[in-house]
């Protein structure tokens, strides 16, 4: 995975202790004097071994995370947060807190970190001060676009605005997420665990049926009563949703993509990826980047 630029010097001005980091995926967004709504100091995809462990004290920007695969964990005001596939954390300036992964199943996250008042005053307008967990909140095909925006400009007088538009999108639906009470069903919640465990694995519709002890009829009734999808759609909306992300923002082949999403083969993966989308997976790679197949 290519690294963009370095981040050492961002980490050592106020993240505290770091370790732990695989690979990453790094943009760093330069700045002029001009004063706009919105300042990114850099975004970017990680991908954390298990040792992975961030403490930030004082943090002096938004961090805007989101899980799209594993598990990790979020400390903040003297309470642990279990994090997984799915899950998005906001965190605000001024805060203290840790977060790190999982040892069995660290997880991969997409991010962005940046500076903006007007984002602080959405923040207060739609209460979501302090709320900092996310759960089951699609924001991949926003924050795929956020990192993706390298490829216009790394100097922010260029692309904050279109940033601007994607982290509203992203506030309307954690503010959505917000205001949903909880499905009540266990089963249909732990149904959705297991499908998004299983986004790039061979695990099929009938092993989570068996780890669940449940049938696959009472499985797909449960789940499309509180989700109003099947899990099997479900779970190719989310591959889908997970390789727009590597096209947009990897150099991996579409037969790769293909193999690591665990679709059957390379012309399976592209005819699913167009019923979807409407586009071939190269087509949709070159309507976004200007990397080859």
């Amino acid at each position: 995975m290519e690294k963009y630029t370095t981040f050492d010097h961002i980490r050592k001005k106020d993240i505290s202790s770091f370790k732990g980091l695989e690979d990453e995926v790094l943009t760093y967004i330069y700045h002029s004097s001009q004063k706009v709504p919105l300042s990114i100091e850099c975004f970017g995809i990680s991908y954390p071994n298990p040792n992975f462990h961030i403490r930030r004290t004082d943090a002096t920007y938004f961090i805007l995370e989101y899980i799209i695969s594993g598990k990790g964990y979020l400390v903040i005001d003297g309470k642990k947060h279990s994090l997984q596939a799915n899950d998005v954390y906001l965190l605000e300036p001024g805060s203290s807190h840790e977060y790190y992964a999982d040892k069995q199943d660290p997880f991969k996250k997409i991010w962005i970190n940046f500076k903006s008042d007007v984002f602080f005053m959405l923040l207060n307008e739609y209460d979501l001060k302090q709320t900092y967990v996310f759960h089951d909140t699609d924001i991949l095909e926003e924050m795929s676009s956020i990192v993706a925006l390298e490829k216009v400009s790394v100097y922010n007088d260029l692309i904050y605005k279109a940033a601007s538009k994607y982290l509203f999108d992203i506030f309307m639906k954690l503010a959505e997420k917000k205001q949903i009470a909880p499905t009540g069903s266990t089963i249909a919640q732990q149904i959705l665990n297991e499908l998004d465990k299983a986004i790039d694995s061979d695990i099929s519709i009938d092993d989570i049926c068996n780890t669940l002890f449940i049938s696959r009829s009472k499985m797909i009734r449960e789940f499309k009563k509180h989700y109003h999808t099947t899990p099997h759609a479900y779970l190719l909306d989310r591959k889908i949703s997970f390789a727009k992300m590597l096209l947009q923002n990897s150099r991996h082949s579409i037969k790769a993509i293909a193999a690591h999403l665990c679709f059957a083969d390379e012309k399976y993966f592209a005819n699913v990826f167009k019923a979807k989308t409407g586009m071939t997976p190269s087509q949709y790679r070159k309507s976004k980047t200007n990397i080859s197949t």
